[in-house]
């Protein structure tokens, strides 16, 4: 436990309140104390009482890290053969077929097999009360129906994996404002790993921009900051769509961009993850800088051991992978944005870290014309409608767990 949170709880553990003032009281009666030492107790009962709740309001605020851990929920801490619980969150049909998709690519087998919890979103209107309903695969209520058929598909995908797949689906109906408490709290009570969550905007077969939700932007927003496991954002350009219906001949290419740090680490266990896939092609393009200096830090250690077994492909994620490492070089963020517009139409699908505020020399002067910062630098350029390219991107975040080394 931090010594922050230590302090706190034993500020809280130290204020006795109404207890400690009945036993003076009692210690009075039974002329245990005079009355100038009870008169003193008192106004240090008083003292304590109006104190301790400033400190530990000061020590520990509850609503920045309501839904934070000590526990590791993340993908790089799973082992290889462990159970994948995965949240994923719908609002609408069209964000069915994708997220079904994205599901299928993580590669489910008997022996790692994938529990999804499908939540249906929808915003509470008027002044009806907060709906929370758990569905069944043989639903059978006429009023749960009509939310029931964005949930039909995820069943059936279920059942064309049953020995690999275990699906759970719910409906929850509240206002935006308090979207991600439900979220979140699904997260805490299924012990997931990783929340899927679409992204506000829509965009049509063709490539053009349908719609913009900034209600779920909000919601993406608070997820990100207070997600208890790691999170990704689907942005999907319609490219997936096309390929639901995969033969078992039919290939998938996805591409890794890797600049370093603890959201491109869980990324490319998520890639490296989907690489045990037969359908799928892993690229996984390494960006590095070019006047790098002799020091190491114990990031750049992390980052290193994370791609020694692609750079050496050895089999260390199992037979039949089809992974392919690139290098490339770079110094400056002109250079960064060449490349991805150069990788970003070679892909059906591109992973990339979140990075949100982390400082680089690759992605110099870029953030101060982010369109959408809340998902980074690298996802912000694969998200812009600048970019002319079909390729969709999954962003990742990884957990943000409570430092108890911090003092």
């Amino acid at each position: 436990m931090p010594f922050r949170d230590a302090l706190a709880f034993g500020l809280i553990m130290s204020s006795k309140g109404i207890v400690q003032l009945s036993h003076i009281c009692t210690f009075r009666d039974n002329k245990i104390i005079s009355q100038k030492v009870f008169t003193a107790m008192i106004f240090c009962v008083l003292a304590n009482a109006t104190i301790v709740p400033l400190l530990v309001r000061f020590l520990y605020d509850p609503n920045s890290r309501k839904y934070r851990s000590y526990e590791t929920r993340n993908l790089m801490h799973l082992k290889l053969d462990a159970e994948l619980r995965v949240l994923a969150c719908v609002h609408t049909p069209d964000n069915v077929p994708a997220m079904i998709y994205l599901l299928d690519l993580s590669c489910p087998t008997k022996e790692s097999p994938n529990v999804v919890y499908v939540l249906h979103l929808i915003e509470l209107r008027g002044r009806n009360s907060p709906v929370f309903i758990a569905h069944h695969n043989q639903e059978t209520s006429i009023a749960a129906s009509s939310f029931f058929e964005n949930i039909i598909p995820f069943f059936e995908y279920e059942g064309d994996n049953w020995d690999s797949v275990t699906v759970k689906a719910f409906t929850t109906i509240t206002p935006l404002k308090l979207m991600h408490d439900d979220i979140c709290t699904m997260a805490l009570d299924k012990q997931t790993s990783f929340i899927i969550l679409p992204f506000h905007r829509k965009w049509s077969i063709d490539g053009a921009l349908e719609e913009e939700n900034n209600a779920v932007k909000n919601l993406n927003c608070n997820m990100l900051d207070q997600a208890p496991c790691s999170i990704g954002i689907l942005i999907d350009r319609g490219r997936i769509q096309k390929l639901m219906k995969p033969s078992s001949s039919s290939s998938f290419s996805i591409g890794m961009l890797f600049l370093g740090g603890n959201d491109d680490r869980e990324a490319l266990t998520l890639a490296k993850r989907m690489a045990r896939d037969p359908r799928v092609k892993l690229t996984v393009i390494h960006l590095a800088y070019q006047d790098c200096k002799s020091v190491v830090y114990w990031d750049t250690m992390l980052d290193i051991e994370m791609l020694k077994d692609v750079k050496q492909n050895n089999g260390v994620l199992g037979n039949g992978c089809d992974i392919k490492y690139v290098e490339e070089v770079s110094n400056c963020g002109a250079q960064t944005i060449k490349l991805i517009r150069s990788i970003a139409n070679g892909y059906d699908l591109m992973i990339v870290g979140r990075r949100y505020g982390v400082e680089s020399i690759l992605l110099t002067g870029l953030s101060e014309w982010s369109e959408f910062p809340d998902l980074g630098v690298v996802g912000d350029l694969f998200a812009s409608m600048d970019l002319d390219s079909r390729v969709s991107v999954l962003v990742v975040q990884q957990q943000k767990c409570i430092n108890v080394n911090r003092h």
